[in-house]
C-alpha cells in the first residue's frame, strides 16, 4: 500500500491529508484558534474519585480536572487501588469542550521517558510539537512513502523536526511550488466529508446525519442493481467515511431491506472487514430487532464537521 502525506498551507490554516493508494482517507486541520491537545502525555495527580461512574478526576494543569474513566486505567483492575493525591501518567485522548472536561487515558499510544523520581505533577512528559509536526506525527508509522508541503516555512520547520526525530524520513520530504489543496485532492475530500448525501458508484446513496443522540446513517438503493449490491457497496464506503469524517459515539445504520437467507450476514461481514482496515477501533455490535446495525466508536477528537463549525473561516 502506498501512503502519501500532503500539507497545504494558506492564510490562517493548514490542511493535512493522508492518502492510501491514491485515495484521501484522513484529514486534519490546524487553524489560528486553540490547537488540539490530543496526544499530550502528562504526569497528573488524582484529585477526586467517582466510584459511582466509575472514574477519577486528574489534575493535568488545565482549568478543569481531566476525566479518567475506569476502562482507561491500565490495568483496569488498578482503578480500585487509585487514591486521591496519587501521581499517574496519562495521555490526553479528548480535548476539553465548553460542557465537558478533557478525557485522558493511561493506555499510552507511544512511549515516553519515565518521570524524574522527585517530579511534581502536573508535569508534561512529552516534547511539545510545532503545529506542522503535530499534524503529520500520527501518520508516520508505518512510514509514508512521501511527504509533500507547499510552504517553504512549513517545509523548513518540518525538516528540522524530522532530522531530530525521524531522520530516515527526511529524504521523503519535498517542497512543492504549487498549492496542494486542490492538487492533492484535499478540497474534494473536504467537500465529500461535509456532504450529508454521498453518491456511490453503483447508483446507491449514503445519508449521514450527526444528531444529539448519535450518528444516523441510511442507505438508499437508488439505481443500484439490487438491495444486496447497494448494501455491500455502502458497507465498504461507510467505513472510509467514518475514518475521513472522524465520526464517533453511537451510530445506527439503516440498510436497504433484504429477504434472501444469509444476506444480512454478508453485509455485516463486509462492514466488519472494511472497518478492520479503516476504523479498527469502531465496533459493529450487530443487527437490532428493528433491522438496523449498531456501531460504536470511542470519541478521541471532534468530528471534522464539528472542528470546522467551531472555527469558521
Amino acid at each position: 500500500m502506498r501512503r502519501e502525506v500532503g500539507l497545504a498551507v494558506a492564510a490562517g490554516e493548514t490542511w493535512a491529508a493522508l492518502k492510501e493508494d491514491g485515495v484521501v482517507v484522513e484529514l486534519r486541520v490546524a487553524r489560528g484558534g486553540m490547537p488540539s491537545r490530543v496526544g499530550e502525555i502528562w504526569l497528573g495527580r488524582v484529585v477526586a474519585l467517582r466510584p459511582e461512574l466509575p472514574a477519577a478526576l486528574v489534575d493535568i494543569g488545565i482549568e478543569r480536572p481531566a476525566f479518567l474513566s475506569a476502562e482507561d486505567v491500565a490495568p483496569r483492575s488498578r482503578f480500585k487501588a487509585l487514591r486521591e493525591g496519587e501521581a499517574v501518567v496519562v495521555e490526553i485522548a479528548k480535548d476539553a469542550r465548553a460542557d465537558k472536561a478533557a478525557g485522558v487515558t493511561m493506555r499510552l499510544l507511544r512511549a515516553v521517558a519515565a518521570p524524574p523520581v522527585n517530579a511534581k505533577p502536573p508535569l508534561r512528559l512529552d516534547e511539545p510539537l510545532s503545529p506542522t509536526a503535530a499534524l503529520v506525527a500520527p501518520w508516520l508509522e508505518p512510514a509514508p512513502d512521501s511527504i509533500m508541503v507547499d510552504s517553504r516555512a512549513a517545509y523548513a520547520e518540518l525538516r528540522h523536526w524530522l532530522q531530530a526525530r525521524h531522520p530516515v524520513l527526511v529524504t521523503r520530504l519535498a517542497a512543492i511550488n504549487e498549492p496542494l489543496y486542490e492538487r492533492f485532492g484535499i478540497g474534494d475530500a473536504v467537500e465529500q466529508a461535509l456532504e450529508s448525501r454521498l453518491a456511490l458508484p453503483g447508483g446507491g446513496f449514503l445519508l449521514i446525519e450527526p444528531t444529539a443522540l448519535g450518528v444516523a446513517i441510511d442507505v438508499d438503493s437508488g439505481a443500484a442493481k439490487s438491495a444486496i449490491a447497494a448494501n455491500l457497496e455502502a458497507a465498504r464506503a461507510l467505513a472510509l467515511q467514518i475514518r475521513l469524517r472522524n465520526l464517533a459515539g453511537p451510530m445506527t445504520v439503516g440498510f436497504v431491506g433484504m429477504n434472501a437467507k444469509g444476506e444480512r450476514e454478508r453485509v455485516l461481514a463486509a462492514l466488519k472487514k472494511a472497518l478492520a482496515r479503516h476504523a479498527p477501533d469502531c465496533q459493529a455490535l450487530g443487527w437490532t430487532r428493528l433491522g438496523h446495525v449498531e456501531l460504536v466508536r470511542k470519541r478521541r477528537a471532534p468530528a471534522l464537521a464539528e472542528s470546522l463549525a467551531a472555527t469558521p473561516r
